[in-house]
């Protein structure tokens, strides 16, 4: 199950670090604003983003969480 979780987040970090850069803002200022460190933000190998972590980046971006977790329609 783990590796059917790996495979459904390909492409996350990826997709989230480019919504950041494209509206113009940085990992610390969007960290910031959700009220978490900078690191959550930071790719690791395998890693994962909990679910109202990631509902505050959406939150913050105002992007879709299908478009950062699965490459989706839903960016805005």
């Amino acid at each position: 199950m783990k590796e059917q979780n790996i495979a459904l987040l390909d492409g996350f970090w990826d997709r989230l670090e480019d919504t950041i850069y494209s509206k113009n803002r940085t990992k610390v200022d969007v960290a910031k604003q959700c009220g978490f460190e900078r690191k959550v933000l930071n790719r690791r190998k395998n890693s994962y983003i909990i679910l109202p972590y990631l509902a505050r980046v959406c939150s913050a971006l105002n992007v879709s969480a299908d478009y950062l977790l699965f490459s989706e329609e839903g960016r805005v």
